[in-house]
């Protein structure tokens, strides 16, 4: 047994760590205390330094003590030579080193590291550029080296072409470095600009940037990183502010305006509108939703053009509205009101020859859309299963002629949930929304104001923003989940929503026009969280009482906000679980006494 190193047991060994790690502890929290005290006393000396230095190494996201650090060294620079800076200084950067080694993503370490070249008497930047080397080859997605680069490069006038070379060499490197891409993208502009361009690039550029990044996902079709960056390529156009919808009624006083773009009335932004050139007062404006918060509609009641005198009747109006950011006319529209009308309105939904949307996907010229178009179908045709390349033919498709393309693009995102199930409902939602833009696309300017969409496959009903006009809307046997953004509707008469999986009303609480509602097979719930059993029938009195105050919260959550649409006339709520109980019918006819509900499906 002599001479035999003895093993400790499980136990021990368990004691002895718990051991260490107080005795750590109680030195860590000693020095905590110590570095506060010595702060309060405004003690910023050395000791200070060395205090937080030995807390930092161990823990180098407290942030509070880098900036105790930070006010050290400005304390040091109002006594100390530049020499003795220069020392203090480097001695930092080797610490924060020895930090960045124990989380290279620390933001305390490397804001510190900005903090002390930019205050260094003699910085070193050349070295800098040699760290960050360093460090993105050994995580080349550290976008905390990447922006630390950024400021490096700034500070020392690297030139853009030296870092369109390094991207250059990283994308080499690994065509998967997103970061590279991303970088890229920045110094594009800087490189070869071109205000003429929607990306602000020269197009010479901007195709040898197609050419590589095809190169990319040519060579690794699954990386994700080459997809994004040509989808960045081509860009989103950008929208005009303007008029979508004006609508003025002489009978409501009122005036709704949607525009294209939000906005805030109040704010930097205000509405000016003119009735055969006098302006009208008084107005007060609103949202959709009743308050004051960014929106693309605004509402108006109760106009003046002078004290106690209205909108002139059997009078022929010329209507104008002109939107102002600040002291700036932003754009207009009028309209006209005959000495008969009591409503008129101006709705202006194509703008373009395909595709109101289309520039929503793609600012990039025809010609390069159906170049890569081209390009991708080549890979599809080699990688016949690969999500990245049928969803960027999709949204080219759409980009080029959603009607050309509508067939394709459809049968193309129904196969994407097939090939990528993790990500189906977003495919779901994105068919929904190509589904009700082409709905939108077909109206005419003088539409009916009827709008048919059943039996769509819909998610999501999308652009409800555009459509403030519609009165009568068929959403009939889809798979609608909720009714956001529902308030945008405001000329809404009659609703048909049934089969779909609804639970609630919320959205339908501005419409106040809404005079028929069908809900027929949705999930709208009754004292949906609760399910109690008893052994007596009926349940004793004081039971009944909590299912009764249950039943006015449940009918609250799904179906109260029908109380503020002043119109409703008919409600139709057949085959949904609210209706199994008595009590829960009893509640909403208590709730709703103007209306026709139907709770039972007619044979």
């Amino acid at each position: 047994m002599h001479g035999r190193l003895k093993v400790k047991s499980t136990a021990e060994q368990l004691e002895a760590k718990k051991k260490e790690r107080e005795k750590k502890l109680q030195l860590y929290n000693g020095a905590i205390t110590k570095i506060f005290e010595k702060k309060k006393n405004k003690e910023l000396d050395e000791e200070l330094l060395l205090l937080t230095g030995e807390v930092l190494v161990v823990n180098p996201d407290f942030y509070t003590l880098w900036n105790y650090r930070k006010e050290t060294f400005l304390e040091f620079q109002k006594t100390k030579s530049n020499e003795e800076l220069q020392k203090i200084f480097s001695s930092e950067l080797q610490f924060l080193e020895t930090c960045l080694k124990i989380n290279p993503k620390s933001y305390g370490s490397w804001h510190q590291r900005c903090f002390v070249m930019d205050n260094m008497p003699d910085p070193d930047w050349n070295r800098e550029l040699e760290l960050c080397n360093q460090f993105l080859q050994y995580d080349e997605r550290n976008f905390h080296c990447w922006d630390y680069r950024r400021f490096v490069v700034k500070r020392s006038n690297v030139s853009p072409e030296a870092e369109f070379e390094f991207s250059m060499s990283k994308i080499s490197n690994n065509f998967s470095n997103y970061s590279s891409w991303h970088y890229r993208s920045k110094l594009l502009p800087i490189l070869f600009p071109d205000p003429s361009q929607p990306m602000g690039v020269s197009e010479e550029a901007l195709l040898k940037e197609y050419e590589l990044v095809q190169n990319g996902f040519f060579t690794d079709p699954d990386d994700q990183s080459n997809w994004f960056y040509h989808r960045w390529l081509m860009g989103r156009g950008e929208q005009k502010q303007a008029v979508n919808y004006f609508m003025m009624s002489r009978s409501e006083k009122r005036v709704l305006v949607s525009f294209v773009k939000h906005v805030q009335v109040g704010k930097k932004e205000h509405i000016l509108l003119e009735c055969n050139e006098s302006n009208l007062e008084n107005l007060s404006w609103h949202n959709q939703e009743g308050n004051n918060m960014f929106s693309t509609m605004w509402i108006s009641f109760h106009y003046h053009i002078a004290e106690n005198v209205t909108l002139p009747e059997k009078t022929d109006c010329c209507i104008k509205l002109t939107l102002f950011d600040c002291d700036s006319a932003v754009c207009s529209s009028s309209l006209q009101l005959k000495q008969n009308d009591c409503t008129n309105q101006i709705l202006s939904l194509n703008s373009s020859e395909t595709s109101r949307f289309s520039q929503e996907l793609s600012a990039v010229k025809a010609e390069t859309l159906q170049q890569e178009l081209e390009s991708v179908r080549q890979l599809m045709e080699l990688e016949t299963d690969n999500k990245w390349a049928l969803l960027t033919s999709v949204l080219l498709m759409k980009s080029l002629d959603p009607v050309k393309y509508n067939d394709e693009i459809m049968n193309q995102t129904d196969r994407l949930q097939t090939l990528d199930p993790k990500r189906m409902n977003y495919y779901k939602d994105l068919r929904s929304k190509f589904a009700v833009e082409r709905c939108i696309d077909s109206l005419a300017p003088d539409s009916s104001a009827t709008i048919i969409l059943n039996n769509q496959k819909l998610t999501k009903f999308y652009h409800t923003e555009l459509l403030p006009f519609v009165s009568t809307l068929d959403l009939s046997n889809n798979s609608l989940r909720d009714l956001k953004n529902f308030s945008f509707l405001q000329g809404l008469t009659c609703l048909d929503l049934s089969s779909n999986c609804i639970d609630s009303c919320v959205g339908l609480q501005s419409l106040s026009k809404l005079e028929k509602l069908i809900l027929r097979n949705n999930c709208i719930l009754f004292n949906k969280c609760f399910l109690f059993v008893f052994d007596t029938h009926p349940p004793p009195l004081p039971m009944v009482r909590v299912l009764n105050q249950l039943s006015d919260i449940s009918t609250a959550e799904s179906l109260q906000q029908l109380k503020t649409c002043l119109g409703l006339t008919f409600l139709d709520l057949s085959g949904n679980p609210v209706c199994d109980s008595d009590l829960s019918i009893e509640g909403i006819r208590e709730m709703l006494p103007s209306v026709v509900i139907t709770f039972k499906e007619i044979p």
